[in-house]
C-alpha cells in the first residue's frame, strides 16, 4: 500500500483551522466583553458580591476559549509544516 498526500487538501485543512482560530478568538472576545458588561449593568452596585465571584469564572471561560483558538492555529501551522515536508520529500 502506498502513502499518498494531496498538498491542496492539506492547504485547505490548514486554512480552515486558521479561519477557525480567528473566528473562535473574535467570538470569544466579543462574548467576554458583552457578558461582563451586561452583568455589570443588570446587577449594578447591589450585585457587586456576585460580580466578584462571576468575574474569575468568566475570565477562566475566556482563557479556555482562547486556548481553543490557539489549538486551531497550531493545527493549521503543523499541517503547513507537514505539507512542506511531504512536498520536499516528493521533490527530492
Amino acid at each position: 500500500m502506498a502513502f499518498s498526500v494531496v498538498p491542496p487538501a492539506l492547504e485547505a485543512f490548514s486554512a480552515a483551522n486558521a479561519a477557525a482560530a480567528q473566528a473562535v478568538a473574535e467570538a470569544g472576545a466579543a462574548d467576554h466583553a458583552a457578558n461582563l458588561a451586561s452583568a455589570t449593568t443588570a446587577l449594578g452596585p447591589i450585585g457587586a458580591e456576585y460580580l466578584a465571584a462571576y468575574a474569575p469564572a468568566q475570565a477562566a471561560n475566556f482563557t479556555a476559549t482562547l486556548a481553543v483558538a490557539q489549538l486551531h492555529a497550531a493545527i493549521g501551522m503543523a499541517t503547513e509544516s507537514a505539507k512542506a515536508a511531504f512536498v520536499a520529500t516528493d521533490n527530492g
